[in-house]
């Protein structure tokens, strides 16, 4: 049983306080920006700055992440994280100027520091959680960031009846610096592999980090289907995504824009990535990945046919269950097949896969969402379309080197 591992607690406790504060960060964020500048326009630049800092970071993450112990790095990276909300929350409170362009450097260095915490997160959990336990913790943890971003987004709205966006941004320093303090509690029975620059001096780490990922790459020259595991990690945030972009002017259409719609859908998806968790031992297998991608883009040519709610939360439902099963055994395969010195290096390039995927394809949903709600599912579904054949590439070329223990 996992909940009498401590370290798989550890794991799930810690993601599920970060996600709450997350779920909270996202939406005061925005109606933060919103109070000081009176439009949407600055929150749409903090978010590409975000994302531009996410992927810039990424090519040094995964070296300095091997180099270093998992536990610190994301205890240092999650006590960094709430100093920098405390700091954004000040400047929104106060009468700052320029505000707007230091809450923008402030988050573009979160985004930064969230991806090196779950590069140290992909690491820890590949190197001291047991191989019994990793499907079920790596698919519980999807479960336990949907769990905590709904609560947090519920727990905002109580704080706003009585603070400001700024009073609710504390509750997000609040869990990153609980999750930080949990993960350092945890006792490890085994040390890490040592990356490359784990005893290089400063000067020399871009170097040993530049060698560091040529051996790497050198090692997977012979097994491209790798790479094509780590394109198709894009495609269960891609959908994701997509759905939390499409359900508001999908309730505009058939609901008449009741926001308790938008949240049910919401939800609605998190109880399908929950119920997949529980069947686990029979729906995360190689063989059943290009289903689990194929099954979504189904789902989202179901969402523009039909204009029955029923069939809308089946299909939220069911891309959720989908999406879990797909990502679950992504991540589990790729933890397990990379070297001992490249676990963090290899979380790098998933989330550098999953960045550049969302950040590329993300524009042309939200393109044909402008000619129409149809249009916009009709190419979601071709997009996941195009994912099913490279998830049936995956299952049918790949040769692990340990099978994913379920």
């Amino acid at each position: 049983m996992i909940w009498r591992d401590p370290r798989s607690r550890t794991v799930l406790g810690s993601i599920l306080l970060s996600s709450v504060g997350v779920g909270v960060y996202v939406l005061a964020l925005g109606q933060l920006l919103f109070t000081i500048t009176g439009t949407p326009l600055a929150f749409a630049v903090v978010v590409t700055a975000q994302g531009i800092g996410a992927i810039a970071v990424l090519p040094f993450a995964g070296p300095l992440v091997d180099g270093l112990r998992s536990q610190r790095v994301y205890a240092i990276c999650s006590f960094s994280r709430a100093i920098v909300v405390l700091a954004i929350a000040l400047l929104g409170a106060g009468a700052i100027p320029h505000a707007v362009p230091l809450i923008t450097v402030a988050a573009l260095v979160l985004a930064m520091l969230d991806n090196v915490q779950r590069t140290a997160l992909f690491k820890f959990i590949a190197h001291h959680v047991s191989e019994e336990n990793k499907v079920k913790v790596n698919g519980l943890s999807g479960a336990a960031i949907q769990v905590g971003v709904l609560g947090g987004m519920a727990l905002l709205g109580l704080v706003l009846t009585v603070g400001t966006a700024a009073h609710a941004l504390l509750l997000t320093a609040a869990g990153s610096a609980g999750a930080a303090l949990w993960m350092s509690t945890v006792k490890l029975d085994k040390a890490e592999g040592p990356g490359a620059l784990s005893s290089v001096p400063l000067r020399a780490a871009l170097p040993a980090a530049v060698r560091d990922w040529r051996q790497m790459l050198r090692q997977y020259r012979g097994e491209l289907v790798v790479f094509g595991m780590l394109v198709l990690c894009a495609a269960d945030f891609v959908a994701a995504h997509s759905l939390s972009t499409l359900v508001v002017p999908l309730v505009a259409d058939h609901y008449g824009g009741q926001s308790w719609f938008i949240a049910a859908l919401e939800a609605t998806f998190g109880i399908g990535m929950l119920a997949a968790s529980v069947v686990t031992r029979y729906t995360v297998t190689q063989r059943l990945l290009p289903v689990w991608v194929g099954v979504q883009a189904a789902m989202a040519l179901l969402l523009s046919a039909s204009s029955q709610p029923v069939m809308h939360f089946l299909g939220y439902f069911v891309v959720g269950f989908a999406n879990f099963n797909s990502l679950t055994w992504l991540i589990t395969t790729l933890q397990q097949h990379a070297g001992d010195a490249d676990k963090a290096k290899m979380a790098s390039l998933r989330l550098l896969s999953i960045g550049l995927g969302t950040a590329s394809l993300m524009p042309l949903i939200g393109s044909a969402s402008q000619i129409s709600l149809d249009s916009a599912f009709v190419g979601l579904a071709a997009v996941l379309a195009a994912f099913t054949l490279c998830g049936l590439w995956v299952a049918l070329g790949f040769r692990p080197k340990v099978p994913v223990t379920r």
